[in-house]
């Protein structure tokens, strides 16, 4: 089944081309992560299928349903149970400082009224338990660390029952010896195979977690293939160029 589809996306800010014509389709139980310099226009492809920005032209679809067609999104209230289909982990954390780690899970959840307080309960546990944060159901965010806080993004993301997972560089804004707990908890989703696209850095995951890697480059994607391909042989001079800087 095609979760996302996107066509000939484009994306203009001002007289700056950000996204020049992305096309690709990602499958149930796919993980593709897309890979490249900043500024290629990744994070913003992840922001136009959330609605968070607004493509100028393409199309984009989410499990068959249109959310943009010749660049017009549809109407907000037929746009939210599209875009619940999908959840979104960013680079900050955005938690609510002012409420515990098991209310940031559970403000969400309540507002979608599908399950009673004590399923909720219940699954706030089993979340918490997932990413290893039992113990700080209770805990305000200004006590955690950065991949504590990361860790509970993706858990209040799970609340909601998503159909597929979205990060966007989860772990740009953590220091180095935090990653590999955030790291960690993404591998198990990928092994559980929950369909996920990830903007990542961290080509080491992207080449142990992906079914597919699409390498993009000043809003174009200049390849795509199995991490084999564009990882561990890599195909382009410019994909090459790239990884011996930052991998290689």
């Amino acid at each position: 089944m095609e979760m996302i589809q996107v066509r000939d996306l484009h994306k203009n800010f001002g007289d700056q081309k950000v996204l020049k014509g992305i096309s690709f389709t990602l499958n149930k139980g796919e993980v593709i992560s897309l890979i490249g310099p900043s500024g290629s226009g990744k994070s913003t492809l992840l922001r136009c299928l959330m609605a968070l920005e607004y493509g100028d032209q393409g199309d984009i679809l989410i499990e068959g349903e249109t959310l943009c067609k010749n660049g017009r999104y549809i109407p907000e209230n037929k746009m939210r149970p599209v875009l619940a289909k999908m959840g979104m982990v960013f680079q900050q954390f955005n938690l609510f400082p002012h409420m515990t780690v098991r209310e940031n899970l559970l403000c969400a959840a309540r507002l979608q009224k599908k399950d009673t307080v004590h399923e909720l309960d219940e699954k706030c546990k089993q979340l918490l338990k997932k990413v290893e944060l039992s113990d700080k159901a209770g805990e305000m965010p200004a006590r955690l660390s950065g991949g504590q806080k990361q860790r509970v993004a993706i858990a209040r993301a799970l609340m909601l029952n998503p159909d597929m997972m979205l990060f966007d560089e989860p772990t740009s804004a953590l220091d180095p010896e935090l990653t590999g707990e955030v790291l960690q908890v993404i591998r198990d989703l990928s092994a559980e195979k929950m369909t996920m696209l990830l903007v990542t850095h961290e080509i080491g995951l992207a080449k142990d977690a992906s079914d597919k890697v699409i390498f993009m480059d000043q809003g174009v994607i200049l390849d795509e293939g199995t991490p084999e391909e564009i990882i561990v042989n890599p195909r382009t001079d410019r994909v090459k160029t790239f990884l011996q800087k930052v991998y290689l």
